[in-house]
């Protein structure tokens, strides 16, 4: 792992305290069916130990009794088989400090583990916190075999993770230098880059953090994005500082979305994350690609116009144009939306396999359908407004995706010209 390429948080102990930190592919199984109403939560420790390491854990877990209020101590767990999201707390913090994240997970239908370690900075950064959440993992879905807690835990769909801060970077790690296959989504906040993702995981990831976070660096964050394969999201807290966003429910929203979208495939909650990470001082970027179950199609309807992004005349050869249209059924005006990394994505025309490229650099050039190359002008930056459009910026130019002079009549070319996120900058993807 090279040191050049990556930063890595660097504050002492002392520094950390002053700082006030608290540190799917095609095929996944998901559990049962979404609730569809909270749970009350309850709480059950475990002296656990890795080793001669301690791993002292609280299991948050929904249990009987009527939602809302602290979490009871020994509560009897609530009818039903949930799945495992841990969450690991920051530097100089607690379980008990992070429950704004740990409650709404275990109300909404997670069983969540929740390590309480006296961080050590090396520790983290040499792999052995990663490998204690593991074990704290192994041990946590071990108690589905006995005790009170016997039958109520999914141990065969994988596993979340999330993690703030030093406990974010632990999360990141499990994906990357120190990884587990369990893991299917993960949560890293404010955290830093802890090396290459590992091709033996296979998570739905995202990402929190304020963009003027002083403890941990956005920047790196912003790398191990930019790493990340798709399904992926990035919530940034715009001005916000290393934990600010923890008394924003826009937080806990979204992560709870993104928790029950990957591991109860509630498509529902997937559909709720541009609105519930929307407004000011937020700014909500995701790729989420294909959804299991195999490749997704959609159409681009165009904002201003209500038109829908065409091939010119359903051609499949090199260089035909794109323009607006009313919709129909045909496939030149279906679209799948391929990872190129680096948090761009190349648009495929269903019906010719070729892909958009803008025919040059300046503004005006159109764009046109090509063979798939993996050159710059084929790759699109996907700017998520919200509201459910989303704007397509081109890596070679820096220009956006637009219908020429804001013309709604069938017909009008779809060029390039300088962003501005107005409506005929905007599109509505339409899964097919």
């Amino acid at each position: 792992m090279s040191m050049q390429r990556r930063t890595f948080l660097s504050l002492s102990a002392a520094a950390a305290m002053g700082a006030g930190v608290s540190l799917s592919g095609a095929g996944q199984a998901f559990a049962d069916t979404a609730p569809t109403q909270p749970y009350a939560v309850g709480v059950r420790r475990y002296d656990w130990t890795r080793g001669s390491r301690p791993c002292t854990t609280y299991v948050y877990y929904p249990a009987t009794g009527t939602a809302g209020g602290n979490p009871v101590t020994d509560a009897p767990a609530a009818n039903g088989v949930f799945p495992v999201y841990n969450m690991t707390h920051g530097f100089g913090s607690s379980p008990q400090n992070s429950l704004f994240i740990i409650r709404a997970l275990a109300s909404a239908g997670f069983i969540v583990p929740a390590p309480h370690f006296n961080h050590n900075f090396t520790d983290v950064r040499n792999g052995n916190t990663s490998r204690d959440v593991s074990q704290i993992i192994t041990n946590t879905l071990a108690l589905n075999t006995s005790g009170p807690l016997a039958g109520h835990i999914n141990t065969g769909i994988g596993v979340g993770v999330a993690g703030h801060s030093l406990g974010g970077m632990v999360t990141h790690g499990l994906l990357t230098s120190w990884p587990d296959s369990r893991i299917i989504s993960a949560n890293p906040q404010s955290c830093e880059d802890m090396g290459t993702p590992s091709s033996s995981v296979n998570a739905k990831v995202l990402f929190v953090h304020g963009d003027r976070d002083s403890t941990t660096q956005y920047s790196s964050a912003r790398q191990a994005y930019s790493e990340m394969t798709w399904p992926k999201a990035f919530l940034t807290f715009v001005g916000g500082s290393h934990t600010s966003f923890w008394s924003d429910q826009r937080f806990p929203r979204t992560v709870v979305d993104w928790a029950r979208w990957t591991m109860y495939d509630d498509t529902a909650a997937r559909d709720r994350l541009p609105a519930d990470a929307s407004g000011a001082n937020i700014r909500w970027e995701a790729e989420l690609g294909d959804t299991p179950g195999g490749p997704a199609y959609y159409r681009l309807v165009a904002q201003h116009s209500g038109k829908t992004a065409d091939i010119s005349e359903g051609s499949t050869a090199a260089g035909a144009m794109l323009l607006q249209w009313t919709a129909g059924s045909g496939l030149h005006q279906q679209f799948e939306f391929l990872d190129s990394g680096d948090g761009h994505v190349r648009i495929r025309a269903r019906h010719s396999g070729l892909v958009l490229q803008a025919a040059g650099n300046g503004g005006g050039a159109d764009v046109t359908q090509q063979p798939d190359t993996g050159a710059a002008g084929q790759q699109w930056r996907i700017v998520d407004h919200g509201d459910g459009t989303v704007s397509l910026v081109n890596r070679a130019s820096g220009l956006a995706m637009d219908v020429w002079e804001y013309s709604t009549a069938d017909g009008a070319r779809v060029s390039q010209w300088t962003y501005t996120g107005n409506p005929n900058q905007r599109f509505t993807r339409q899964r097919v």
